[in-house]
C-alpha cells in the first residue's frame, strides 16, 4: 500500500489580488508563508519518501515545508500543475463574471462545460492529475509520498475518485491553502481517506476565514471587483468622490473605477511614465470609500497595479503618502518598505518581481 499526501500550495498572489492565476507564476503571500510554517509542524513526526510538486513556483515554494526538515528534493513535473485559464491568465475574476458570466459559472458549476480559448479542457486536467499520482504510487509501492498541486487539480481529480459527474461539482466542497488530502492507492486503486483538511491552520492563518465566496454553494455571493478605465465611465463627478489625497499630486496616465458589481467602491490612479527607465511604477493614488473598507477591496486595487506594471516589464512599485498617515500600515503590511520619510511624505516601495514563465 502507497499512502499519498495531497496538498494545495499556500496563500498566493491570485488568492488575495482576486485573479485568475493558473500558469500565471503568482508568489507566496505574507500569510502563505505562516500557513507554510504550519504545514511544516503538522508534518514534522510523519514518515515522508518522496516530494513532488507542479512546476509552478507557489507550488514549489510551499513543498519546502516538507523538503527542508525532511532533507528530501522536490521532484517537479508538469502533471500537477493548475489548469491552463488561456486568455483568462490575470484577469480579475470581476471581470471575468461580468463580460463572461456563463463561462464563469460553467468554470464553478460544470467544468466540463468551460472553455475559452487557449484554455485546458477539464477532462485532460483530471486525467493528467490521476494518472501521474498512480503512476508515482505504483514506482513508490508501501512508500507515503507527498504531492503539491492546485486548488481547480486537486477538485477535478476528487470529483473523479468520488464519482461526482461534472454538473454535480458544487456538492465538492473547496479545499483552503495548504489544505491536506489522504489518498491511499493498493491493488491498482486510489482511495480517499479524506481531503480538505486545514486543521494545522487556525482563523487567524486560514485564508478561507478571511472570505465568504466559498461558503454558501447554493447562494454564492462574488466578492471580486471589475474595473473600468474612469475615463469610460463617468468622470469628473466619479473623480472627485473617490479621489485619494496621496502625497502632493502626481501625473496619472491610467486611472480605473473598481465596481462590485454596479456599485463604485474605489479608484487607482497610475503613474507609467515616472521613473519607467528605472524598471519603477507609480501608483499616483488608491481609494476605497470608507464604508467598504476592511473588506479586502483595497488589496484588489493593489494586484491590479501589480499586473500592469509586471506586463510593463516593471520591478519596483512605489507609492507616496502623507507621513502619518494610516495606510502606511495598510501597504506595509503587503510587502512596501519605507524608502525615504520627512515631516510631510513617506516614500514606500515594492518589489514586485516574479519568475513568470510562459509554458
Amino acid at each position: 500500500m502507497t499512502k499519498i499526501y495531497l496538498i494545495r500550495h499556500a496563500e498566493a498572489e491570485g488568492n488575495i489580488y482576486r485573479r485568475a492565476h493558473g500558469h500565471y507564476n503568482g508568489l507566496i503571500t505574507n500569510r502563505g508563508y505562516i500557513q507554510i510554517a504550519k504545514l511544516r509542524d503538522r508534518f514534522e513526526n510523519e514518515q515522508i519518501d518522496c516530494i513532488f510538486s507542479s512546476n509552478l513556483s507557489r507550488t514549489c515554494t510551499t513543498a519546502t515545508a516538507l523538503s527542508v526538515p525532511h532533507e528530501l528534493p522536490i521532484n517537479t513535473t508538469e502533471k500537477l500543475r493548475e489548469v491552463s485559464m488561456g486568455v483568462w491568465e490575470d484577469k480579475a475574476w470581476g471581470d471575468i463574471e461580468h463580460f463572461d458570466p456563463e463561462m464563469s459559472h460553467y468554470f464553478e458549476d460544470d467544468p466540463a462545460k468551460w472553455f475559452v480559448t487557449d484554455s485546458e479542457p477539464y477532462e485532460d486536467v483530471k486525467a493528467r492529475v490521476y494518472d501521474f499520482i498512480t503512476k508515482a504510487a505504483r514506482e513508490n509501492e508501501g512508500k507515503t509520498i507527498a504531492c503539491f498541486s492546485h486548488g481547480f487539480a486537486i477538485r477535478a481529480l476528487m470529483c473523479k475518485l468520488h464519482g461526482i459527474p461534472s454538473e454535480e461539482t458544487r456538492a465538492l466542497k473547496y479545499c483552503d491553502n495548504t489544505a491536506v488530502a489522504l489518498l491511499m492507492y493498493e491493488n491498482d486503486e486510489l482511495k480517499v481517506e479524506y481531503h480538505g483538511d486545514n486543521s494545522h491552520l487556525c482563523e487567524e492563518t486560514s485564508t478561507f476565514a478571511r472570505q465568504k465566496w466559498w461558503k454558501d454553494s447554493e447562494k454564492r455571493v462574488s466578492e471580486n471587483l471589475r474595473y473600468q478605465p474612469l475615463s469610460e465611465v463617468a468622470s469628473e463627478s466619479l473623480l472627485n468622490i473617490f479621489r485619494a489625497k496621496a502625497g502632493r499630486r502626481a501625473y496619472v496616465d491610467k486611472q480605473f473605477a473598481a465596481y462590485l458589481g454596479d456599485e463604485p467602491i474605489g479608484i487607482l490612479g497610475l503613474d507609467t511614465i515616472r521613473e519607467k527607465q528605472r524598471d519603477t511604477g507609480w501608483i499616483s493614488y488608491m481609494h476605497v470609500v470608507p464604508q467598504q473598507r476592511n473588506k479586502a477591496y483595497g488589496v484588489q486595487l493593489l494586484g491590479v497595479a501589480i499586473s500592469i506594471f509586471r506586463a510593463l516589464g516593471r520591478s519596483k512599485l512605489r507609492i507616496e503618502l502623507p507621513s502619518g498617515s494610516p495606510f502606511v500600515n495598510f501597504f506595509g503590511k503587503y510587502d512596501f518598505e519605507t524608502l525615504d520619510a520627512n515631516d510631510e511624505l513617506c516614500v514606500m516601495e515594492k518589489d514586485i518581481r516574479n519568475n513568470y514563465v510562459k509554458l
